[in-house]
C-alpha cells in the first residue's frame, strides 16, 4: 500500500507535519512537568526553547514540495514566514509572563505550545474547514489564557472574549456553508477556483466572513471585544492576543478574501476600502479622549488593524492579483505584520512596569526618572506606532503607503497619512507623562523582569528598520508574496 492510500500523501507531507507533532508532544510534556512540581522560571525556558526549534523546524522545511492532502495544505514560503512570526510571537510573551508567580503555570504555557499548532497548521492550510477547526483550535486557547489570574477583571474579560468569539464562529461557519453553496468547494486556491462566477451564494458568504473574520481582527465596528478583553486580561496574554493572534486573523484574511474571493475582487475592494477608513479612523479619533493607558494601547491597536487591511483594498483593486503591485502590497502587509508584532506586544508588556491592574496615564508619571531604559524604549515603541522615521514602524507604513500610491489608491494613502498623524497626538502624550511630570509618591524602581522585555522590543524595532534597508528584506518577501494563492 502506498503512503497516499494511508492518507499520508508523502515522505515529503509526513516531514512538513514535524513543527507541529514536535509542539504537541511538547505541550504535553509541559502538562507533565507540572506533575513533577519543576520550577515556573523552566518550564518557562523550556516553552521559549521548544518555540524556537519549533520556528527553526519551519524555516529550514522545503517549500517546493506542492501539495498536500488534495489541496488542503499548500507548503510555500508565504505559509512558513508567516508560521515563523506567530512563533516568534508566542515567544516573545514567555518570560513576561513568568514574572508573575501564577499557581498551575504548566497549564499556561501548555495551552501555548497546543495553540501553537493551530497557528502553524492555518499558516498552509487552504481549506476552510481546515482552517477553520485551525482557528478555533487557537480561539479556544486564547479562550483560555485569557482567564488566567483569576481575578474579577480577567474572567469577566475572557467571558466577554469566549460569547464574542462564539459568535464570530458562527457567522464563519455559515459564511463557509454559502461558500461551497456558490463554488461546489472548500477550496480556497485560487487555481481551483477559476470556472467559479458571481452568484447570490458568494455575495451571502461574502458578507458573512468578513463579519466573522471581521470580529476576530476588530475591524469596525465588531470590535468592542477587543477593548474590554485586551483591558482586563493579564499583560502578556494582551500582548499575545493584540499580536500574535491578530496577525493570525489578518493572514487568515488575506488567504480568505484575496485567494478565496480571487473571482470577485470588486465586491472586496469596495468592502475593505470602507471598512479600512472606518476602522483607523474611529480607532485614532477615540483614543485620543482616553486616560486609561490600556485602552489607548486597545483602541491603536483597532486602528492598526485598519492599516493592515490596506493591503487588500490594493490588490483587489489592482486588476490583477499577480501584479508588481499586488506582491508589493502583500509583501508590506507581511513587513508590517512582523514589525506589528514588537510594537504592539511590547507596549502591552510595559504595562508589568506599573505594578497595578486598571493602568491611568498618571500611573507612568516620571517613569522618565525611575527607569529612563523602560520609559525610552516605551517611547521608541510608540513613535514605531505613529510612524517616526529610524523605526520599523516607519519603514512598515512607507511600504504600506507607497502600495497605495502606485496602485493608484493615493486618496485613500492621504487618508491613512492624516490618521498617523492623529495618532502622533496620543502617543506623545504617553510620553509627554512619562518625562515631563514627576513620579508620584512611592513609586519605586522598575525590577529587571519588567524592564527586560520592553527593552528587547524596543532594540528589535530599531533594528528591524536597518534590516528592512540593508538587508534587501523586501525582494525576499515580495517572491514569497505570491504564494498567497495557494
Amino acid at each position: 500500500m502506498s503512503s497516499i492510500d494511508l492518507g499520508i500523501g508523502s515522505t515529503a507531507t509526513f516531514i512538513h507535519l514535524i513543527p507541529e507533532i514536535f509542539l504537541g508532544l511538547l505541550g504535553f510534556a509541559i502538562l507533565w512537568t507540572g506533575v513533577r512540581n519543576i520550577g515556573e522560571r523552566a518550564i518557562s525556558w523550556i516553552t521559549f526553547s521548544g518555540l524556537g526549534i519549533a520556528a527553526l523546524l519551519v524555516f529550514f522545511l522545503d517549500p517546493s514540495s506542492g501539495s498536500a492532502y488534495s489541496g488542503v495544505m499548500v507548503f510555500n514560503n508565504f505559509g512558513k514566514y508567516f508560521a515563523i512570526i506567530m512563533l516568534i510571537s508566542s515567544m516573545f510573551i514567555c518570560y513576561p509572563f513568568s514574572t508573575k508567580n501564577y499557581s498551575k503555570s504548566e497549564i499556561f504555557y501548555s495551552t501555548l505550545l497546543f495553540l501553537n499548532v493551530g497557528m502553524v497548521v492555518a499558516a498552509f492550510s487552504y481549506n476552510l474547514i481546515a482552517l477553520f477547526i485551525a482557528f478555533e483550535s487557537v480561539s479556544i486557547g486564547t479562550y483560555v489564557l485569557s482567564s488566567f489570574g483569576k481575578t474579577r477583571r480577567n474572567l469577566e474579560a475572557s467571558i466577554k472574549y469566549f460569547f464574542t468569539g462564539t459568535i464570530a464562529t458562527a457567522f464563519i461557519l455559515f459564511g463557509a456553508s454559502f461558500y461551497y453553496l456558490g463554488t461546489g468547494t472548500f477550496s480556497i486556491s485560487s487555481s481551483a477556483l477559476s470556472h467559479v462566477i458571481n452568484s447570490p451564494e458568494i455575495t451571502i458568504a461574502l458578507a458573512f466572513l468578513i463579519i466573522g473574520f471581521g470580529f476576530k481582527l476588530a475591524l469596525f465596528p465588531f470590535h468592542q471585544w477587543a477593548l474590554d478583553t485586551y483591558d482586563g486580561t493579564e499583560n502578556s496574554v494582551s500582548a499575545f492576543l493584540a499580536a500574535g493572534s491578530k496577525i493570525l486573523a489578518f493572514m487568515v484574511i488575506l488567504k480568505v478574501f484575496l485567494s478565496g474571493f480571487a473571482f470577485d475582487h470588486t465586491a472586496v475592494f469596495y468592502l475593505f476600502v470602507i471598512l479600512s477608513i472606518i476602522t483607523m479612523t474611529y480607532g485614532n479619533i477615540s483614543a485620543l479622549s482616553q486616560s486609561n493607558l490600556k485602552r489607548i494601547l486597545s483602541y491603536s491597536s483597532i486602528a492598526q488593524a485598519g492599516y493592515l487591511v490596506l493591503v487588500l483594498a490594493v490588490v483587489a483593486g489592482s486588476g490583477s492579483p499577480t501584479s508588481t503591485v499586488s506582491e508589493f502590497a502583500i509583501a508590506a502587509g507581511m513587513f508590517y505584520s512582523l514589525v506589528y508584532i514588537f510594537m504592539k506586544g511590547g507596549a502591552f508588556i510595559t504595562m508589568n512596569a506599573v505594578p497595578k491592574d486598571n493602568v491611568e496615564l498618571e500611573d507612568v508619571s516620571g517613569l522618565g526618572k525611575r527607569s529612563p531604559a523602560t520609559a525610552v524604549s516605551l517611547s521608541v515603541i510608540m513613535l514605531a506606532l505613529a510612524g517616526i522615521p529610524l523605526t520599523g514602524g516607519f519603514l512598515a507604513k512607507y511600504y504600506l503607503f507607497l502600495a497605495l500610491i502606485e496602485g493608484s489608491l493615493w486618496w485613500l494613502a492621504v487618508i491613512a497619512i492624516l490618521n498617523s498623524a492623529i495618532s502622533v497626538f496620543y502617543y506623545f502624550r504617553v510620553i509627554t507623562y512619562m518625562f515631563a511630570r514627576d513620579p508620584k509618591e512611592g513609586d519605586g524602581a522598575v525590577p529587571f523582569s519588567a524592564k527586560a522585555p520592553v527593552v528587547a522590543a524596543a532594540i528589535i524595532t530599531i533594528a528591524l528598520f536597518f534590516i528592512g534597508i540593508i538587508a534587501s528584506f523586501m525582494p525576499t518577501l515580495i517572491s514569497a508574496a505570491g504564494g498567497i494563492f495557494g
